[in-house]
């Protein structure tokens, strides 16, 4: 969605409140928006404000995302939300020519009179997006051998395994 910025430009207005949901499966970004073992349940909502403080126009918004995904340890199907809040600095497209591309991070441009916030908002949300979950933070995982689930409780695999390498030493141990 692109927001109309030209009553704020013109100064007609000081403040626009945002409140958007876009599709994050869309193909139109520039970058991939697609999590390996993740599944966006409802479309991302952004929320906040742009401020024009004499000239000076910040955008603060908030990006939420509700997906399904699986404990990176034992298995379990979870759902969650993930949240993130960022802020921007907007300004008009050709202003930062003197910018070095790694500066141009803080800002977003407003092309036409439109300013694009489902693209900021998405290119926030996959840069803090978590790479893994877990269903408790002190989760067990699976056992390697057997596949128990040891949150459910002990398997009866043996644990202490032998290097392959010194099980002739097992041997002699045994004698």
């Amino acid at each position: 969605m692109a927001i109309d910025m030209r009553k704020i430009l013109s100064g007609e207005v000081d403040k626009l409140t945002i409140a958007h949901s876009f599709s994050l499966a869309d193909d139109e970004f520039p970058f991939d928006t697609q999590v390996d073992g993740v599944v966006f349940t409802k479309p991302a909502e952004v929320t906040g404000e742009i401020v024009n403080m004499g000239g000076y126009i910040s955008l603060e918004a908030t990006i939420s995302v509700e997906y399904d995904t699986e404990c990176a340890r034992c298995l379990k199907p979870l759902s969650r939300r993930f949240e993130t809040s960022f802020s921007r600095t907007v300004v008009n497209r050709g202003e930062l020519v003197n910018t070095s591309l790694e500066d141009t991070d803080d800002y977003i441009e407003i092309v036409d009179g439109m300013l694009d916030i489902e693209t900021a908002s998405a290119e926030q949300l996959m840069m803090e997006f978590p790479t893994k979950e877990l269903c408790l933070e002190d989760c067990k995982g699976l056992c390697p051998k057997c596949g128990q689930d040891l949150n459910e409780g002990e398997c009866g695999c043996v644990k202490k395994e032998i290097d392959p390498r010194l099980a002739i030493l097992q041997k002699l141990l045994e004698k």
